[in-house]
């Protein structure tokens, strides 16, 4: 047999197989080998897990209050406290402000230190947080109250303390009435029976009745009558 001839019988007995396998098609592993084996995949092995770090937290309404010292060492020296300050509600920014209300940068011109110049610091390190309870969260033992925290402050540029004594009650706040009697000042112009010859205040007497029983002309007799009764008088 040519190769031709093979070639041709070999390709019309192709020709009579499927050319593609079906759906179902199946074979048998114990007839049909696998060509390269089969393994699984390695997996990675087992870390242990990181445990968490449990902070405390503070029940809503069981907030604590503590001494909190704020203090200076140089330029400006300046050393106060801070009594009853609740850890939870207390933030860096009011501990910013009271140093602020005691310093100036300007003893001429009263200026005030900005903010952004105050610098809080704990354990000398600048502090990471927003109250005082973020700042003590790795301190659990001041957080449960009746304890006394310290912490520095450096002011950027320098500054200088304001030399006044603390405010007491008897210092009179701005828009405050006065506690104590009431002077009252004297008449200025004419009073009494003067007042009543006048005729302005008998228009203003029309103009009140006027206002009250919504009425010009019963206003007008009412005026009238008062004004006869009181001649009456004279």
């Amino acid at each position: 047999m040519s190769e031709l001839a093979f070639c041709k019988s070999f390709l019309s007995a192709l020709d009579t197989r499927p050319v593609k396998l079906p759906a179902d098609y199946v074979f048998d592993p114990q007839t049909v080998g696998l060509r390269v084996p089969y393994t699984l995949p390695r997996l990675p092995p087992p870390h242990p897990s990181m445990p968490k770090k449990i902070r405390p937290t503070i029940a809503p309404g069981s907030s604590k209050s503590i001494r909190v010292h704020l203090k200076s060492a140089r330029n400006p020296v300046l050393q106060f406290s801070l009594d009853q300050t609740p850890v939870s509600t207390t933030t860096v920014e009011d501990l910013k402000r009271a140093v602020q209300e005691r310093v100036v940068s300007d003893t001429q011109t009263g200026a005030k230190v900005p903010l952004d110049k105050i610098k809080v610091l704990y354990k000398r390190k600048p502090v990471t947080g927003k109250t005082i309870a973020e700042v003590l969260a790795d301190e659990p033992d001041v957080l449960t109250g009746g304890r006394e925290v310290e912490f520095g402050v450096m002011i950027m540029g320098g500054a200088t303390v304001i030399d006044e004594q603390p405010p007491t009650q008897t210092k009179q706040k701005e828009n405050e009435p006065p506690t104590g009697p009431i002077q009252p000042k004297p008449a200025v112009g004419p009073s009494g029976e003067e007042v009543l010859k006048t005729e302005a205040f008998w228009d203003d007497l029309q103009g009140f009745l006027a206002q009250r029983i919504k009425d010009e002309k019963e206003a007008a007799r009412l005026r009238q009558v008062f004004h006869t009764a009181w001649a009456g008088t004279q």
